[in-house]
């Protein structure tokens, strides 16, 4: 099992990571030049009532030193307070909330279809039974990475939304409305994870455990299924936790080219906006996301392989210096 202190050590990091996220957000967006409340408050385009305006000032204390401030909002993010949106008035924990439920299952979905394209790629690339169907398989990791995921996105709708028919670009139809969004992140997302896997799966399809099984007749299938792929897909697990961050991050542009009114919506329209509250509280769930799937990959790495388990260290060994025999 994994030890106490490597589970503390990795818990630390954990907190010391979210808490440094929230503080460089917070001097990006309130401490630097260009306050987004001060930037609202002040903007002639779009004007607020001078009661508005107040009610800002007072909950943002503005009056007071920059110190201050960021300790008062502190305090009220452990109390549950997010802040108010600039732009809606409306809590940004409600905004957050409406959008955080579509962009989960989004990110699922996405997270399922990752897996089975790399799987696949990566089987296809070392178990393929011709030469140029394994350079083929190889070739669509290197494919998927060069091509924007925008451009995906567009190609999909362009030819199962409008040409076929297949898939609805306005209504809502459910799960199936998630699958080309989902396909969209999966693409690109699994590329390196499949390029990590086929390396895996090569290494370990050499190694000499093989030519054992193979001697006691163990079929091949199950020397693929039951052990080159349970050594071979070690190293894709810490990458794997690294692809939920990837996800969220992606879900922006997925969202916006499918018209679906996720985080990442409210993540564009916050952006637009320049509303500061609500771009600070989704930079910081996504930051507590990404920190928490990699905990828990650390976590369980160990189980997964032993060999990564800490070690205890040595203990120092004084040796008492001899003493010269006297000659006589």
């Amino acid at each position: 099992m994994t030890s106490l202190p490597f589970v503390l050590r990795r818990l630390g990091h954990s907190l010391l990571v979210i808490a440094l996220t929230y503080v460089f957000v917070y001097a990006v967006l309130f401490f630097l030049p260009g306050d987004p409340v001060a930037s609202r408050i002040n903007n002639p385009q779009n004007p607020i009532p001078a009661d508005q305006a107040g009610a800002i000032l007072e909950y943002y204390n503005l009056d007071k030193a920059s110190i201050e401030q960021f300790w008062i909002s502190v305090t009220r993010l452990f109390s549950g307070d997010l802040g108010y949106s600039l732009a809606t008035g409306r809590p940004v924990a409600d905004l957050i909330q409406q959008g955080l439920g579509d962009t989960v299952a989004l990110a699922a979905v996405a997270l399922l279809f990752t897996i089975v394209l790399a799987l696949g790629v990566a089987l296809g690339a070392v178990f393929a039974p011709f030469a140029p169907l394994r350079k083929l398989f190889a070739v669509l990791p290197v494919l998927a990475l060069s091509t924007p995921g925008f451009l995906i996105g567009l190609l999909l709708l362009q030819v199962f939304a409008y040409q076929l028919g297949w898939f609805s670009s306005i209504r809502d139809e459910g799960v199936k409305s998630l699958l080309l969004p989902a396909i969209t992140l999966a693409v690109g997302v699994n590329a390196p994870i499949a390029q990590v896997l086929i390396q895996g799966l090569r290494k370990a399809y050499g190694e000499p455990f093989v030519t054992v099984l193979r001697a006691q007749g163990v079929p091949e299938y199950r020397i693929i299924t039951g052990h080159v792929i349970k050594n071979g897909s070690i190293p894709a697990v810490t990458l794997l936790g690294l692809t939920i961050g990837d996800l969220l991050a992606g879900s922006v542009i997925a969202e916006a080219i499918f018209s679906r009114a996720g985080l990442g919506f409210v993540t564009e329209q916050a952006v637009r906006a320049q509303d500061g509250p609500v771009v600070q509280a989704i930079v910081m769930i996504v930051a507590i996301v990404f920190t928490l799937v990699n905990l828990v990959t650390d976590l369980v790495y160990p189980l997964i392989d032993p060999r990564i388990r800490t070690a205890p260290k040595p203990v120092a060994v004084t040796v008492a210096p001899t003493q010269k025999a006297a000659v006589s």
